[in-house]
């Protein structure tokens, strides 16, 4: 059953890679072999959307960096407190996590505009980290949660304050959660066309997910440019899972606290 699963998972995968490499004469035929290397394709990917690759990097590693170091530094005090109060703070935060893009596109394309950040990578670090707060804090408070209580009275005991605590002990401790959320974070940021679509315009700032859906047209589709510059957009989050895999798998079904 699981070898039936990874294939329908990686047939799709395998599809746009063989595509990637076929003439415009063999797109048709979906599941052949390309009879040669057809290097064409990659060719004008680079020529229509590299630049737009080094964007995507451009702004997915800052905004991840800084969606998790503010969810971290919320969670932490949501994850300690004490009575009602948290609890109020806590579920108003995850409010935001049920706000669909959709709602906030058009206020936040005047508001972006009118701080003279539209059409910038800045720009972009600012919203994807806005919108990521919700759900950045709801995983690292779940996560500081499962870390035994015992370390942090101990740290108190032995003279620790609560900020040395939290930026010497408790981020460490929490490698595996914060590399797990690295991965989710970078993935919707990456594979984002909403916000990207409606706040850059030019090459110099728009992501590559835009310069990919400008080889659909609503007159052709060039497919071997479109597949080819898919395999290339799939490489950089590819490799972060594979680098952070077993970090990935410790966070997300444990804690730091076992």
């Amino acid at each position: 059953m699981l070898i039936g699963m990874a294939v329908i998972f990686v047939a799709p995968l395998l599809v746009a890679f063989l595509t990637s490499f076929k003439t415009p004469s063999e797109i048709t035929r979906v599941l052949s072999i390309p009879s040669q290397l057809y290097w064409e394709n990659y060719a004008i990917a680079f020529q229509r959307a590299g630049r737009t690759f080094l964007n995507s990097i451009l702004i997915t590693v800052p905004a991840v960096v800084l969606s998790l170091l503010i969810g971290a530094i919320a969670g932490y005090p949501l994850a300690y407190m004490r009575g009602s109060t948290g609890k109020v703070v806590y579920f108003i935060l995850l409010t935001g996590m049920l706000v669909p893009f959709q709602i906030v596109q058009i206020p936040l394309f005047f508001l972006i505009q009118k701080i003279g950040l539209y059409d910038t990578i800045p720009g972009m670090w600012l919203v994807h980290t806005a919108y990521a707060v919700p759900f950045c804090t709801f995983f690292m408070r779940n996560f500081f949660a499962s870390v035994p209580r015992s370390m942090y009275e101990a740290a108190l005991i032995d003279g620790c304050s609560p900020n040395l605590y939290f930026w010497k002990l408790l981020l460490p401790a929490s490698t595996s959660g914060l590399a797990a959320l690295a991965i989710i974070q970078s993935r919707a940021i990456w594979n984002d066309l909403l916000f990207a679509i409606t706040l850059t315009t030019s090459d110099s700032a728009r992501p590559a997910t835009v310069a990919i859906s400008g080889f659909a047209s609503s007159l052709q589709v060039e497919y071997g440019p479109l597949m080819a510059s898919t395999v290339v957009s799939i490489i950089p989050v590819m490799a972060a899972y594979l680098l952070f895999q077993k970090s990935f798998v410790r966070g997300l079904l444990g804690g730091a606290g076992k």
